[in-house]
């Protein structure tokens, strides 16, 4: 049986929770569009100073703006989080995605759940945490970090009664949505049998799959896992043909 161990430490340092990978799409959707509402002229003019790094001057015209959209605030809650004004302000950071939350921005509702889980510029509660991923994952289902602090959730049973059937959908759909780390925990489930049917072999494909790329969390959270172990001690339980198909089926991504 592989060995994992999760836990949920707070806080964790800022610079581990700038993840690029999942703050630059955020700026590139969140800051540029919602839906399909049409864009400001103080917006705009917001955005181009974000983009030249004048993020005092953005501020200013973006709080013109901000009460009445969603774009402007959840941007505002970008830079205190952020600390582009030189130094992290949650507090600010918390009002302004707190009145994106409420206009169901999906990114906003997201932050309002990483502020609520390690109790960073609001109190820290693990129900309204659960609660916020749940619905930035509603508002956009490919917020594969969302699924996995919710699976996270669910699987210790932390703002929600504990769940492996719940944690392990959450998890399948972090890792469909390319998250290793959510490969790396569904392998788990599928190897432990907890919250799905035990299935070595679609252990084996998924840890396979957390193994080609590093393995990193969202903030708040911390995952022990060592997938080249793992699979190492999976090869022992297959049958050649059985890892043959795992490798059929992954095709180009291990070449």
């Amino acid at each position: 049986m592989l060995p994992f161990r999760t836990n949920c430490p707070r806080p964790t340092p800022l610079h581990k929770l700038l993840h690029t990978r999942l703050l630059a799409p955020m700026i590139a959707g969140g800051l540029i569009l919602l839906g399909n509402m049409p864009a400001r002229a103080d917006y705009k003019s917001g955005y181009l100073a974000y983009q030249a790094g004048n993020y005092h001057a953005a501020l200013q015209e973006w709080q013109d703006v901000a009460n009445s959209d969603p774009r402007a605030a959840y941007a505002m809650g970008l830079i205190y989080y952020r600390g582009n004004l030189g130094r992290t302000d949650y507090d600010s950071a918390a009002k302004w995605f707190g009145i994106a939350a409420r206009a169901n921005h999906a990114n906003a509702l997201y932050y309002m759940g990483l502020l609520s889980l390690n109790g960073w510029g609001v109190p820290y509660d693990q129900f309204k945490a659960t609660d916020f991923f749940k619905r930035s994952l509603d508002a956009d289902p490919d917020n594969a970090d969302a699924a996995f602090l919710l699976a996270q959730q669910y699987m210790h049973g932390r703002g929600a009664m504990q769940n492996y059937v719940d944690a392990a959908h959450y998890y399948l759909k972090a890792a469909q949505l390319g998250l290793p780390a959510g490969q790396y925990m569904i392998g788990a489930m599928y190897e432990r049998g907890w919250g799905v049917n035990r299935n070595l072999a679609e252990a084996y494909y998924w840890l396979r799959l957390s193994a080609l790329n590093p393995i990193t969390t969202p903030p708040g959270t911390e995952l022990d896992a060592d997938p080249g172990k793992a699979v190492a001690l999976l090869e022992q339980k297959l049958r050649p043909e059985e890892i043959r198909r795992v490798e059929n089926r992954l095709g180009t991504r291990i070449n």
